[in-house]
């Protein structure tokens, strides 16, 4: 004759055959038995969810939060009060689940979400923020975080941190090189840089009629003077007040540094690799937009260093860099491809990548990727061959807010997310 079931065997026998009334008999058997079992009252707990007892569930919880169950028990507790439409309650429980909520593993996306419904921006922003390190494929909540600070943006008004300066000298005198064939692009152009450089020794050299950016920016470098260089196109906006001095400090650390690119190149784009080897935060009007997206490719900042490739849209350099690096006019006589193919050479030359992600800078582009950027990508294959890696996930983090000055409201908050 078999030997009676324990309390406890009855009470999971009940709950893999759904008779939910029978586990939470025997799980008071179990703890007539066991006072002090946390694993009767969470089972419990979870058997009068499913009858609808969502108090009585919350409390089964607690208690077994209280025995040790920890951050998961928290968590189930805020679920069930959050279902019994206490709130009150539903936010202590969540808020204590957030101090443990590594131990969550994908659930802490739930919680964030849940704790951002309960006005918990910053313990949203902590479960996020650390959720994200630990799992580069937690994509839903880089996507929450940016929509979080977009939401948030007017709740500091902290600046971006500034970077002690590196060991390297910082330039005292700058080149804007710029491809442009627009006069009035080009007058609002030279316009915002006066007015972020002012005070700083600058030129900005115009080539009206290159034949290609590459061709375009070895003749504007050839007449340059700078101690520092910038490419870069002329539909931008700076529009951090101090980006001067930040780009300075930047180019104290590294030879290269832009707005955004990758930590690894695997083929014929920037972007080729996906995540989580992406950085750079860029926003964009184009025209006839209200408003502006602003966007992040990771919460790392202000600077990202061991970049092996650059965006084009904005590309500073030390003059020696620049030169030394030089554009490849002959290869790449178009439009596309001429950032991949320079920053990866000057990565491969041996000079210090990084990107800049508190400059503020606006893009009227998205870019293009149609038939003629698959030309040049071809062309790129060819001079590179060994760099045959399969395209990577590369996830668009957005939000949108009206103004400039949201803008870097918006990455004030979220620099000051990413370090909670």
């Amino acid at each position: 004759m078999s030997e009676p079931l324990s309390p406890r065997e009855r009470a999971f026998a009940a709950w893999n055959e759904g008779r939910y009334p029978d586990v939470v008999a025997a799980a008071s058997a179990w703890l007539g038995r066991q006072p002090g079992s946390g694993e009767a009252y969470q089972i419990a707990g979870q058997a009068l969810v499913r009858m609808g007892n969502t108090v009585e569930a919350a409390k089964s919880f607690e208690n077994a939060e209280a025995l040790g169950g920890g951050p998961v028990c928290a968590f189930n507790a805020g679920n069930a009060w959050q279902a019994a439409g206490d709130r009150e309650m539903a936010a202590k429980a969540w808020l204590r689940a957030a101090d443990g909520h590594a131990v969550l593993g994908q659930r802490a996306l739930s919680l964030g979400r849940s704790l951002v419904g309960a006005g918990e921006p910053l313990a949203a922003a902590r479960v996020l923020s650390s959720l994200i390190r630990r799992d580069p494929e937690a994509h839903g909540a880089m996507q929450l975080l940016v929509s979080l600070a977009a939401s948030e943006r007017a709740a500091t008004s902290a600046p971006v941190r500034l970077d002690a300066p590196g060991t390297g000298p910082a330039p005292s005198s700058w080149s804007f090189v710029v491809c442009s064939i627009d006069e009035a692009g080009f007058a609002a152009f030279s316009a915002m840089i006066a007015a972020r450089f002012a005070g700083v020794e600058h030129e900005i050299v115009r080539i009206a009629d290159a034949a290609s950016l590459c061709e375009g920016y070895e003749r504007g470098l050839a007449r340059s003077s700078g101690e520092a260089v910038v490419f870069c196109h002329d539909d931008i906006d700076l529009l951090a007040p101090d980006a001067a001095a930040r780009l300075a400090i930047h180019l104290t650390h590294c030879d290269v540094v832009g707005i955004a690119g990758a930590t690894r190149v695997t083929g014929p784009a920037v972007f080729w690799a996906g995540h989580p080897w992406l950085h750079g935060w860029i926003s964009y009007r184009t025209p006839g937009d209200a408003d502006y997206e602003v966007t992040a490719m990771s919460i790392d900042g202000p600077r990202v260093d061991g970049i092996q490739a650059l965006d084009g849209a904005f590309i500073a350099c030390r003059r020696d860099a620049a030169v030394a690096t030089g554009f490849d006019a002959a290869v790449f006589d178009g439009f596309h491809l001429y950032d991949l193919d320079f920053s990866y050479r000057a990565h491969l030359a041996g000079f210090r990548l990084a990107v800049a992600c508190d400059l503020g800078l606006v893009h009227a582009s998205k870019g293009d990727f149609g038939r003629d950027w698959s030309r040049y990508a071809e062309r790129f294959r060819a001079k590179f061959p060994s760099l045959t890696g399969p395209r990577g996930s590369t996830h668009y983090y957005a939000a949108r807010v009206p103004a400039a000055g949201d803008v870097l409201a918006f990455q004030r908050r979220l620099a000051e997310f990413a370090a909670v």
